[in-house]
């Protein structure tokens, strides 16, 4: 090409480069509109004032989204659009409204536990501290500890009522039962869990079927408490004063045993017995926002207040909620258990490391109302965390002691119904069955709700092999055992921190 020729030509050149540029640029645009456009496409859910499905279907496909589910139980239909297009939807009058297809979780034990993670519970077991090998006598109306949230770590009692050796709760609320949910029941995946889920739970019925229990039932109780060496008792309970009673609390508190009871729920009237005398703590119930709740007792004699309005928790053969200061005591309960199971120190300097230092410990609470101390909060709202934070799980260079003993035994009709399960925090354990008359037994190990083969053990039992012994390393875990044979065959299990 010569050089007159492209001279020529070059201005049409120019203009196709001009083009050329201008729809690159268009396309540019036109990218990032649509990519800005897909960006914003949203899930959602339309509601229909009409109910014809197929003019619904049309009327979202017209105004470009893409059906994902039609309803018949609800005139909805769910589906992805851009949010250009739901603003031009929600102008039809066919439209009730347009809201997003939200995602909800599984509730874990601790969301149906508003109480038990209110207080710091959590962040506690996370530490490997659950109240393990701590003694806690329930005064109350009995437990079910058949109760698949409670039978692991209940541990025997003693009926007053009746006078005799079966504790079990016949109250038409199963007052006791919730009282001892709140406490300890067990980390194990479903229903709810305790403050303290690997504590050990003594039943003395000390209430009847009504809910209402002599005075003298009540001191035998802890009489109980101190002859059969708990840590705790707890008195979800309320009555006038009396003279043996504050001299058995005094007694008992003297002993070595925590003692802990609701405030009453005298409507913000004066605080009652037993908790009203000096050696108990005496709880007053909180809601959600830690506001007092309206029939909580106050007064000079409220220690800590803690959870007590719409609290999930057991009850005969399941779970439900209740409210009242019997449910605040517990939790409060449950966080003395988790300080006991820890290497507290002697905060009082009385050269021991007993039950005044444990009632210290729990003062490290959650200031609420007036600065300090008052009559409505007490020190404050129970706080599992900072009760416990700065002390050790375990005694430096020493490892805890821990033993836990079950009983295997065949009731049910399927052998899934009498397993037994356990929670092992992190370490070495020793594990022993020895067989009565069971013919095998299948352990289990789960790790935050995952089946570890490796761990688990598939033991069988013959006429010259009837223990078992093996060791047993693992992390935070919860381990099931499940026994077979006939029906009454029994065996049992002891688990030691090695």
């Amino acid at each position: 090409m010569d050089r007159k020729m492209f001279k020529k030509m070059l201005p049409c050149l120019r203009m196709v480069q001009r083009i050329f540029l201008i729809s690159c640029v268009i396309l540019l645009l036109n990218g990032m509109i649509n990519g800005a456009a897909l960006a914003a496409d949203r899930n959602v859910i339309i509601g229909f004032h009409l109910s014809n499905v197929t003019a619904q279907e049309k009327l979202v496909k017209d105004n470009g989204g893409k059906l994902k589910k039609t309803f018949h139980l609800v005139s909805a239909i769910s589906a992805i659009i851009s949010d250009e297009n739901i603003s031009k939807l929600k102008l039809d009058s066919n439209v009730a409204y347009i809201e997003n297809d939200s995602v909800y979780q599984a509730a874990d034990e601790y969301t149906s536990s508003w109480g038990v993670a209110h207080i710091g519970s959590q962040a506690v077991h996370d530490q490997g501290i659950y109240g393990a090998g701590v003694k806690i006598a329930v005064l109350d109306t009995g437990i079910d500890y058949n109760h698949e949230d409670l039978r692991s770590n209940y541990k025997g009692g003693y009926n007053f009522v009746s006078n005799n050796s079966d504790p079990f709760d016949d109250n038409t609320i199963s007052h006791g039962t919730h009282v001892s949910g709140i406490i300890a029941a067990q980390k194990n995946g479903f229903g709810v869990i305790g403050v303290s889920p690997n504590a050990s739970l003594y039943a003395v019925k000390v209430l009847d079927a009504s809910g209402s229990g002599a005075a003298s039932w009540i001191i035998a109780g802890l009489q109980w408490a101190v002859d059969n060496n708990m840590n705790i008792a707890t008195m979800s309970l309320e009555g006038p004063d009396s003279i043996t009673l504050h001299n058995a609390v005094d007694n008992a508190y003297n002993s070595g045993v925590l003692l802990v009871a609701a405030g009453g729920n005298n409507n913000g009237g004066s605080v009652l017995y037993p908790g009203a005398y000096g050696s108990v703590i005496a709880v007053s119930a909180t809601d959600a926002n830690d506001q007092i709740a309206g029939f909580s007792s106050i007064g000079p004699e409220i220690e800590l207040a803690a959870p007590g309005v719409n609290i999930y928790s057991t009850v005969r053969g399941g779970y439900a909620y209740m409210s009242g200061t019997s449910m605040a005591a517990p939790h409060v309960t449950g966080d003395a258990a988790l300080i006991y199971s820890t290497n507290f120190p002697d905060v009082n300097g009385d050269g021991l490391r007993n039950n005044k230092d444990v009632r210290e410990l729990l003062h490290n609470a959650k200031d609420l109302g007036t600065a300090g101390k008052d009559n409505i909060f007490g020190y404050g709202l129970v706080d599992a965390l900072m009760s416990v934070s700065g002390i050790p799980a375990t005694p430096p260079n020493s490892p805890p002691a821990l033993t836990i003993n079950l009983t295997l035994k065949r009731t049910s009709a399927s052998p899934d119904g009498d397993i037994q399960k356990v929670n092992l925090s992190k370490g070495n354990y020793s594990i022993n069955i020895r067989n009565v008359n069971l013919t095998e037994v299948d352990m289990k190990v789960y790790e935050n709700g995952v089946f570890i083969k490796s761990l688990s053990r598939d033991l069988k039992f013959s006429s010259k092999k009837n223990n078992i012994n093996f060791n047993l390393t693992v992390n935070n875990v919860l381990v099931t055992f499940t026994p077979f044979g006939k029906r009454g065959s029994t065996g049992d299990i002891t688990i030691k921190y090695l």
